[in-house]
């Protein structure tokens, strides 16, 4: 199985400029995709969701106190491409000390992450897609 470390280490780079960048009116057709995330049960506040296709922009979201998420593909454009994806969910947060954000260690083993395991389908439409992630397993430093 190959490894997601590149696209977890740049996940929030990728949205960051995928949001900046944005897309017109004439870009692909992407279909709708929310969902809840529980971890061993518990929903699971603060992760992002990562979707990315084997070909294509990825689209990710963070989850809410509830575990739910909204994935955004772009400024202005929720969803995801329509399409097998491969998932990872993380809550690792490197922080910066220079603006006083903290370092937030990771929750969520890493066969749903660095080494994930987790592929969905998103249909055209509206999708309901949730995960409901084993509380069990080795958790890796995504730095590493």
């Amino acid at each position: 199985m190959p490894s997601l470390r590149p696209v977890h280490h740049c996940g929030a780079a990728v949205l960051l400029v995928s949001l900046t960048l944005g897309c017109g009116p004439d870009g692909p057709e992407i279909a709708t995709v929310e969902g809840t995330v529980t971890l061993g049960g518990e929903p699971l506040a603060e992760a992002m969701v990562l979707f990315q296709p084997s070909n294509g922009r990825p689209s990710a979201g963070r989850t809410d106190a509830e575990g739910h998420y909204e994935l955004i593909y772009s400024q202005g454009r929720e969803g995801a491409l329509p399409g097998e994806h491969t998932v990872a969910i993380s809550t690792f947060q490197a922080g910066n000390p220079e603006e006083g954000t903290p370092k937030i260690i990771e929750r969520v083993p890493a066969q749903y992450n660095v080494q994930t395991e987790l592929k969905e389908t998103v249909e055209a439409g509206e999708n309901v897609i949730d995960f409901n992630l084993k509380a069990e397993g080795r958790i890796l430093d995504p730095r590493q």
